[in-house]
């Protein structure tokens, strides 16, 4: 049997040692970016539920094209084929599920900030959502809903350490 001051001696070495492991390094940012893009041009064939038309087809993949520097986490889209089709490169090309939401679903941009912490998520939405989300999001009533043929918007919203740092609206 090894004697028992050896192993008392290494106590507090281990102990100081996993508080290194522990406490967080000052200087680390938590980055989440929540990015919300109106769906692109639907396709106008008189149903409840178009499709996006080839004019959209192209800005998806204008929009797939322009995230390709971010990493992104999740996608999120209601349950419409319009605001689906338009995530669904962005989907493709990198392997991600898209994820619903119901539009009328008031704790949408709440739950976003609550379960995707350090994460980027983009959102697809209506003319009348998203600038709602946006607005929920930086806590102020900054916009207003987006003209019916205005398909171009997208808004960056980014939290450091769970505080709003900038919000961007962007056409694309």
């Amino acid at each position: 049997m090894k004697p028992m001051k050896n192993n008392i001696l290494l106590l507090p070495i281990l102990f100081f040692s996993s508080l290194g492991f522990s406490q967080k390094n000052p200087a680390e940012e938590q980055i989440m970016r929540i990015i919300i893009v109106r769906h692109a041009e639907k396709a106008e064939d008189g149903t409840k539920n178009p499709s996006i038309s080839e004019a959209g087809k192209s800005r998806a993949e204008r929009l797939n094209k322009m995230l390709k520097e971010f990493t992104i986490d999740k996608l999120y889209s209601t349950p419409s084929a319009r605001t689906t089709q338009t995530l669904q490169p962005i989907a493709s090309s990198r392997n991600l599920e898209i994820n619903n939401y119901h539009p009328s679903d008031k704790n949408f941009a709440t739950s976003l900030l609550q379960n995707e912490k350090g994460k980027t998520v983009v959102v697809a939405g209506h003319s009348n959502t998203c600038p709602e989300i946006v607005n929920t999001l930086i806590n102020a009533p900054k916009y207003k809903d987006v003209d019916e043929d205005d398909y171009g918007k997208i808004w960056i919203v980014t939290f450091k350490n769970d505080k709003l740092s900038d919000c961007i609206l962007l056409n694309y």
